[in-house]
């Protein structure tokens, strides 16, 4: 079978392709890691206003752990997502995760709280994780102070921030959870499932290569590779909140989407499931011009209010 991209999607990695051609690699991941934030200037042109927008310092395993909070409205309590960002636990940051931000909370009424947690290969497993953590504790001690009804909290993340989202959330560190909103997580430590295989070459862009080098960068001596905190697969799932999924279809992590719903369900836990077709992965902060973007996040932000509407 030939896989199609969605036009929108054809259209924005021709637009990418373009901005980048004859640029050389970057030198280093310093320099790739600029590139990046510089290059999410586009994307985030016109995004919705948000009402306030804070900047909140956590003290984190090592130091401290910034924390940006984004407020669609003035009232509250708000409930609160924690909101983790991707970039193979190496690249990314929160600025290039505006898109999915700040669209996700104006059309749901939740505040979304972004950490910027430490990054390998500088600081491998499990620093990372270890910040997102004490970011949501943060969120569930002092929430209160700062406007967040931490009572009604989702963690959430795309990509390697899916990841740590969803071992934050069987870490057994944070308290009860309201929900968990998924982007397209690795959530195995296994390159040979039948996306990996469909997808390796990386002409859709993630490649299995790509995704193995972040995978040494994260864990470099290869010992934690069957932690469940690492391949969250895994872990013990019974017990965790209602979850919204989203898969890519042209992605070498759908297949890790599709085995932790299945998983989920099998451990009782109420899992929703999307597979948007035509994608690729990182799709969802490409919303200017990706349609699939915009409507995947109106059925994150429909769950999300879903779940106000059921708290007591």
């Amino acid at each position: 079978m030939r896989e199609r991209l969605d036009p929108d999607m054809a259209e924005a990695m021709a637009f990418e392709a373009a901005r980048d051609a004859g640029l050389p690699p970057p030198v280093d991941l310093d320099e790739e890691r600029a590139r990046g934030r510089d290059a999410a200037a586009f994307w985030n042109e016109g995004l919705p206003e948000m009402a306030a927008i804070e900047d909140h310092v956590v003290a984190g395993p090592e130091g401290p752990v910034p924390v940006r909070v984004f407020k669609p409205v003035d009232s509250g309590p708000l409930p609160v997502m924690l909101y983790i960002h991707g970039g193979g636990w190496v690249v990314g940051s929160v600025v290039q995760n505006e898109p999915l931000i700040r669209t996700l909370a104006a059309r749901s009424g939740w505040a979304i709280a972004a950490p910027t947690y430490r990054l390998a290969p500088e600081h491998p497993y499990p620093a990372g994780l270890d910040d997102n953590i004490a970011a949501g504790q943060w969120l569930q001690n002092e929430g209160a102070a700062h406007g967040l009804d931490a009572s009604r909290m989702v963690v959430s993340g795309t990509s390697a921030g899916g990841n740590l989202a969803l071992a934050a959330a069987v870490s057994g560190r944070l308290e009860a959870l309201a929900g968990l909103v998924l982007f397209y997580g690795v959530f195995g430590a296994d390159l040979d499932t039948a996306s990996y295989r469909r997808f390796a070459d990386g002409r859709f862009g993630l490649s299995r290569e790509r995704m193995a080098y972040f995978l040494d960068l994260y864990d470099p001596t290869g010992r934690h590779r069957t932690d469940p905190l690492l391949q969250p697969l895994l872990a013990e799932l019974a017990g965790l909140p209602p979850t919204w999924l989203l898969a890519a279809g042209l992605d070498v992590l759908r297949s890790d989407t599709l085995a932790l719903h299945s998983r989920l369900i099998e451990a009782g836990v109420r899992s929703t499931l999307h597979v948007e077709p035509g994608v690729v992965h990182g799709f969802i902060n490409r919303g200017r011009m990706v349609g699939a973007a915009r409507r995947s996040l109106d059925g994150a932000a429909h769950f999300l209010r879903s779940l106000t509407r059921d708290t007591p």
